[in-house]
């Protein structure tokens, strides 16, 4: 797969792996690992990386079925909806977003998702730590230099379970409405 990988970068763009890695908003290396089969690719590593090579979700759907046992355990944890997300915000110019009840993802910390999820009770607990880190992998898009301008509405957040710190990187806008 991660030969596969270097083949398409190359064909379908004029990017090296670090300057891949540097529009990606990754470590200079972790193109490389991928490569290599040196470090495994989360589902939203491909998604992003494929975005970045110009592929569509239909030609993730395929390469995903080409390649469904190199990274099982990564792939199966994501559902299509979220699949469909991460390529929006892959391909995004702007990302306008309002929640009423949570922060929204891609500004969550690590400590607020897992404890978002672990009080919805929506998520079995032993994969709390995947969707979260999934979370945070979606979060690689406002590391980029060609990141979107977001703009979060956030509406006052009270929860004594939950820690409601956010990260804001690049371009974010954060506006906060206090409850009545």
């Amino acid at each position: 797969m991660g030969d596969e990988l270097r083949r398409l970068r190359e064909a379908c763009t004029d990017l090296g792996g670090a300057q891949m890695a540097m529009r990606l908003g990754w470590h200079p290396s972790k193109v490389t690992n991928i490569e290599k089969g040196k470090a495994r690719a989360s589902e939203i590593d491909l998604v992003q990386f494929l975005t970045m090579c110009g592929k569509d979700i239909d030609f993730f759907e395929d390469f995903r079925r080409q390649y469904k046992d190199a990274f099982d355990e990564y792939i199966v944890q994501v559902s299509g909806n979220l699949r469909t997300l991460a390529f929006a915000e892959s391909t995004a110019k702007t990302i306008t977003s309002y929640d009423v009840r949570t922060v929204p993802g891609l500004v969550q910390t690590p400590e607020y998702a897992d404890a978002l999820y672990r009080l919805g009770g929506f998520v079995a607990e032993e994969r709390i730590p995947a969707v979260v880190q999934f979370r945070m992998d979606r979060q690689t898009v406002l590391q980029r230099r060609s990141r979107p301008d977001c703009l979060f509405y956030l509406h006052e957040v009270r929860h004594e379970a939950l820690d409601v710190r956010v990260r804001v990187r690049g371009p974010c806008r954060l506006v906060v409405a206090a409850a009545g």
